[in-house]
């Protein structure tokens, strides 16, 4: 899958359903063009930046977390999907396996990945990054959005 990746420039995966290697867009023409690719700390996962061209889920949706193929994303669209994680954690749900200490590492991880980031998409990737972790945190600590949105009103109105 990767080698074929790297050979046509888009995202490839191993289907287990299908058994075989399939190239995201090959019916629907929704390809993921490749960026680039980074294997995590212990080498186990693959994390592939694209450029999407259509949608990107079955739904037509750009992402595959909405119930809705048209939502817009939003911290709280994502807070509700982290909880949903937990709540009804799934065979291969990466959120679900994020212990305290995990999420707290990788929040350090990502901020300092934020401050070294270079130009605007690089900026954006790693602070979705950053607040995808620090929602994570936050849903484990009984913290939501709205809490934090009051203490910023809090902060405006000294």
């Amino acid at each position: 899958a990767l080698e074929k990746t790297f050979e046509l420039g888009k995202l490839t995966f191993f289907s287990r359903t299908r058994n075989t290697l399939w190239t995201k867009g090959e019916t629907s023409g929704h390809f993921l063009e490749l960026v680039k690719m980074r294997a995590d700390c212990d080498r186990d996962t693959i994390l592939a930046t694209v450029i999407p061209h259509g949608g990107v889920c079955h739904t037509g949706s750009f992402n595959c977390f909405s119930s809705e193929a048209d939502e817009k994303s939003s911290m709280e669209r994502l807070y509700g999907t982290i909880a949903e994680r937990f709540a009804n954690p799934r065979p291969g749900s990466y959120t679900a396996t994020l212990n305290d200490k995990r999420v707290r590492e990788k929040i350090l991880e990502e901020a300092e990945e934020l401050t070294e980031a270079e130009g605007k998409d690089e900026v954006i990737w790693e602070t979705a990054d950053l607040l995808y972790f620090a929602s994570v945190l936050m849903y484990k600590e009984g913290v939501t959005w709205q809490d934090v949105y009051n203490e910023l009103d809090r902060r405006h109105k000294k």
